[in-house]
């Protein structure tokens, strides 16, 4: 199959409309206008669900192909190839969504748990039925058109989505899941290492082996930020650690944490916390004689003594 990216539906030049949010069809409907295969693709921005109940086929999904034996649900996050061969019976449905226009829970859910292509086998999980079921209720909702049919679909689709991380929950625990934890542990500590002088994206990525989409996918998905904000969060747990815990002036911990201009340093500070560095210790200390917390040794600095 020969790689080609889209930015609409399979077969289609875009998906029309600023308003996009949600499509749904039959895989028969799509696949048949194609001989029943799909080549392979990429979206740059769609997920997309495949839930199938009937047929067969083999799914290509980023080099790997898998058998499709139903009832099965396959999920393709953006930019990952993939490409479907299927049998002239095939039943099932495809949904296609921006992740970014879902509510916020159904987004996580998503994110957290598939960052890469999954095959969910589900002829063995418990709630098949709902699952199915709730599919179903999709692709009506979809076609009818009736009043409140985004918020409908957006209930379903919250239901669909958990289910289908219950389903995946043994895969996920065999597979890439621990490896994403682990390597998210390896970036927080190459970033503790150089918070001196934090490094770009290909950088970290190099260090991890993984290309800089792959790190900002992973970042993202355990973390809900970007790397650029990953790093300055890290960078402010510490300078406040070093505010509350040492007597440090301000512009040595500025310097510990690599800003040359303490007035930069500040104005980063209080774009992240709302207060200046000064006045952020000041309430900190005020609250701690408030409630008699901390009667801890205050230390030169903790950036030196980490060097």
């Amino acid at each position: 199959m020969r790689l080609t990216a889209s930015e609409g539906l399979y077969g289609e030049e875009a998906i029309q409309g600023t308003d996009f949010r949600f499509h749904c069809e039959t895989l028969f409907s799509r696949s048949s206008l194609h001989r029943f295969e799909i080549g392979l693709h990429r979206h740059s921005a769609f997920l997309q669900i495949l839930y199938i109940f009937g047929g067969e086929g083999d799914a290509l999904l980023d080099g790997r192909v898998e058998p499709i034996r139903p009832p099965v649900a396959i999920i393709v996050p953006p930019g990952f190839e993939h490409g479907f061969r299927f049998s002239r019976d095939i039943g099932g449905v495809i949904v296609t969504m921006l992740p970014g226009a879902l509510p916020a829970s159904v987004q996580a859910l998503l994110l957290r748990n598939f960052q890469q292509p999954v095959l969910v086998p589900l002829l063995d999980f418990a709630e098949k039925d709902c699952l199915r079921s709730g599919f179903e209720r999709i692709s009506a909702e979809y076609e009818a058109r009736e009043t409140g049919r985004d918020a409908m679909i957006e209930g379903q689709l919250a239901t669909v989505v958990t289910l289908l991380v219950r389903a995946a929950r043994p895969l996920l625990e065999t597979s890439g899941e621990g490896l994403a934890e682990q390597r998210f542990e390896r970036l927080l500590s190459l970033i503790a290492r150089h918070i001196r002088e934090p490094q770009k994206a290909g950088f970290y990525a190099g260090k991890l082996g993984v290309s800089e989409t792959h790190l900002n996918r992973l970042v993202r998905s355990v973390s809900g930020l970007s790397l650029q904000r990953l790093i300055a969060k890290r960078q402010i747990e510490i300078a406040q650690q070093e505010l509350i815990f040492t007597v440090s002036s301000v512009q040595m911990i500025a310097e510990g944490l690599g800003f040359a201009d303490p007035a930069y340093f500040n104005r980063f500070f209080k774009r992240e916390t709302g207060m200046t560095p000064r006045a952020w210790r000041l309430a900190e200390q005020r609250k701690m004689g408030d409630s008699g917390a901390r009667q801890v040794p205050l230390q030169t600095s903790i950036l030196a003594s980490s060097r």
